[in-house]
């Protein structure tokens, strides 16, 4: 953690802060060695980033601290003396100037490594190594180990996220402890950290697929593989966004562990005054990278300014592309009427009497910018983009949603708010009014219901994710009908409703198909297809098969296929023969 970050981290200190500020004990735990932690942690509370009563729990900080470990103290091997090391480098603490770590490199042995941190003290409190196994030299392997002040080990890891786990379960110790996991690096591992008297949650900040992927069949993120692959082992997933957490669940089936909460923002108690709105200002917020697509922003602003409209661009930010947007606007000749502004203290300021924020990003999880600009009464023009502006903009009433990379319908919109002062302060006092949904106090207040409702739940769900359901048979009957039989594998538990749940792929908006089993078969189920299936999903679109298992009120979605990928993939001709792919 630095004292420069993006939304996520500031998200993360922000539910702290508003966790302690209503009686709920918080901290924000990191894993990295930061020579200047002290005066970041300073820099924080200063910009009111952080509650001054907020800890920043470090693990260097922690072990270079504590001296007695949880398991029993040994010697050190110091396997790494076998090895020639030059040294590399040092890094000394900002505080007092006392060496936090020294990494050393071998001319030798190439691919291995070894570094050291430091007590202030001068002793060793961790090693952290990549040796040669002792049996195959031409690999290595990564040992992490503990030291006390005697030079004894007190816990080795085969992994920094082995001892990542290791750190956590000393600091949840005895007490009902909840994880909130912002980082999808520390969330590619911590699925797997259990403790009797924790809970964890993960946060999806942004989508779950690559770049222009479709959210229902592209390529996953690399950051989110994992935590998708290991859905089942977290108590709780959190979508900033419903139409995100719909997409996915409709991907990935519903484990009954995901919930809708949103960042909160805090805007001004007072709509401020529309008539000090200048009413050629716009606003685009954010770090001037591809994704955000700031140049389409700059076109639009043209479009409006060569239709006669007055008219001028703001842009608060920074970022890779500032050279290429500067080379834009000056091939434009729009020097007078786009000002670069850098990154601004007072963007809520800059909000109050702005008329339009214009977003033409390429995607979102949920746009920290929009929800400030409506919580400020500054109306929101957006491309329409997975995930975030079709959640929080009621069309034509707080803002407009635009289709993507559709110009001249963003340049109608923004000319109409420039130009008609009745309409935009219309939806000026909607967007404010409906920002109030979003206030601190209404998000802890969904943050406090998600975390006793996943503790209720927390044994019926782990029972639960047991439970597994495969395609083991299709059976076409003499009368025309489909009958699917479904193995099942119970995890011992007693279902109170089972029923399969066919839906149009894409398509959320088509109410599903449910129907329950018309026999049980040995291992599993039988289900008949209804037979008016294509009338109550008409066209001719793929039609994905769930199996749904409710018991104890906790209920659990699985996307129906085969155990293992087949060796061909059956399918039916149009004369209704049967064919291999």
């Amino acid at each position: 953690m630095n004292d420069t970050f993006g939304g996520m981290t500031a998200m993360c200190l922000k539910r702290a802060s508003l966790f302690h500020e209503r009686g709920v004990p918080s901290a924000v735990v990191s894993f990295k060695a930061e020579p200047a932690f002290a005066s970041i942690r300073s820099a924080l509370v200063a910009a009111k980033k952080l509650h001054p009563d907020v800890p920043i729990i470090n693990l260097h900080e922690y072990y270079a601290s504590v001296v007695e470990g949880s398991a029993p103290a040994r010697q050190d091997p110091q396997d790494y003396k076998n090895f020639e090391w030059n040294h590399h480098s040092s890094t000394r603490r900002e505080a007092d100037g006392s060496i936090l770590y020294t990494e050393h490199s071998s001319r030798i042995h190439g691919g291995i490594s070894h570094r050291e941190h430091f007590r202030p003290d001068g002793t060793i409190y961790l090693t952290d190594s990549v040796l040669p196994l002792p049996h195959n030299p031409q690999k290595t392997e990564r040992i992490l180990r503990l030291i006390d002040p005697q030079g004894r080990v007190r816990g080795e890891f085969a992994g920094a996220s082995e001892l990542y786990k290791h750190w956590l379960a000393e600091l949840v110790g005895e007490a009902e402890t909840d994880v909130i996991v912002d980082s999808k690096f520390s969330a590619g591992f911590l699925w797997s950290f259990e403790h009797p008297l924790a809970m964890k949650f993960v946060n999806f900040h942004s989508t779950h697929v690559s770049a222009g992927e479709n959210p229902l069949t592209g390529k996953l993120s690399d950051a989110h593989q994992s935590i998708i692959g290991n859905r089942e082992n977290w108590d709780g997933i959190t979508f900033l966004t419903t139409s995100q957490r719909q997409a996915f669940v409709e991907r990935f089936g519903d484990q009954g562990n995901t919930v809708v909460i949103s960042n909160p923002v805090d805007g001004p108690d007072v709509l401020p005054d529309f008539a000090k709105r200048d009413r050629t200002k716009v606003l685009h917020v954010g770090r001037f990278t591809k994704g955000k697509n700031v140049s389409e922003a700059i076109e639009i602003v043209h479009g409006v300014a060569s239709g006669g409209t007055p008219v001028r661009l703001d842009l608060l930010g920074e970022g890779e592309q500032h050279k290429e947007l500067a080379e834009l606007v000056r091939r434009l000749g729009m020097e007078d009427l786009v000002r670069f502004r850098g990154h601004l203290e007072t963007v809520e300021d800059e909000l109050a009497t702005a008329r339009v924020l214009l977003l033409c990003s390429k995607f979102e999880g949920q746009s920290l910018a929009l929800l400030e600009a409506q919580a400020a009464g500054c109306v929101p023009v957006s491309y329409d983009v997975d995930f975030g502006p079709r959640d929080v903009i009621q069309q034509d009433t707080t803002g407009f949603l635009i289709p993507f990379q559709d110009r001249e319908a963003a340049v109608r919109a923004m000319t109409r708010l420039l130009t008609d002062d009745a309409l935009c302060e219309e939806m000026s006092r909607n967007a404010f009014n409906l920002a109030k949904n979003y206030t601190s106090d209404e998000i802890f207040g969904q943050w406090m219901h998600a975390l006793d409702s996943a503790r209720a739940k927390q044994s019926a769900r782990k029972a639960m994710a047991g439970i597994k359901a495969r395609l083991s048979a299709i059976r076409f009957h003499p009368d025309g009908t489909l009958e699917i039989e479904v193995g099942t594998e119970m995890a011992g538990l007693q279902l109170d409703g089972l029923e399969l749940v066919l839906t149009q792929r894409g398509n959320p908006d088509t109410p599903p198909v449910k129907c329950g089993p018309c026999r049980e078969i040995d291992g599993g189920f039988g289900f008949l297809i209804p037979t008016d299936l294509r009338t109550r999903i008409p066209g001719d679109g793929p039609i994905d098969i769930h199996v749904r298992f409710e018991t104890d009120g906790i209920g659990r979605t699985v996307r129906l296929g085969a155990d293992r990928k087949p060796v061909a993939y059956p399918f039916m001709t149009a004369y209704g023969n049967l064919s291999f792919k």
